[in-house]
């Protein structure tokens, strides 16, 4: 049973054309190397080395796309929000109390576009601020206690 059995997540639509991209492209791969694997005759230990460089990246490609089928079984293109709307796939900029500002983007880690770190929706900073705009100031309870965050900027990934 996979951890997605029990919950329906969404994806925005740049997210999902993402992973159905890489769904194709590793299954390409895959038989390349299936095929590779089959025209080799044993040989040397350099042809068993070869084989098994490859068997490890066969097994590689397989984990990647079960959880690429995972996800694509068990999610939802997320509905169009405005830009300015914090939403699955918005790229969100926050000030901390302390001054400080981080940005991430809302979504699984397969909405991550980029060096900018995911926020799960699901998470209690990312339901707190779905559907808020910049300026806004969002409450949420995080592990130290309450905490209050500003919405800088709202973008579109």
């Amino acid at each position: 049973m996979s951890l997605l059995d029990h919950q329906v997540h969404q994806l925005s639509a740049s997210a999902r054309t993402r992973l159905e991209k890489d769904e194709i492209e590793l299954t390409q791969r895959r038989a390349e190397l299936v095929a590779e694997q089959g025209s080799d005759t044993g040989g040397d230990l350099v042809d068993q080395a070869s084989f098994a460089t490859q068997q490890i990246e066969i097994e590689s490609i397989d984990r990647r796309l079960a959880r690429i089928r995972d996800l694509l079984s068990a999610t939802t293109v997320a509905n169009d929000a405005p830009d300015d709307t914090v939403a699955v796939g918005s790229v969100v900029t926050l000030r901390f109390d302390d001054g400080s500002t981080e940005t991430y983007q809302v979504g699984l880690i397969e909405e991550q576009a980029g060096d900018v770190v995911a926020l799960t929706p699901t998470s209690p900073l990312g339901q707190a601020l779905m559907g808020r705009q910049a300026n806004d100031k969002v409450t949420y309870d995080a592990p130290v206690g309450e905490l209050t965050v500003e919405i800088v900027e709202v973008r579109a990934a």
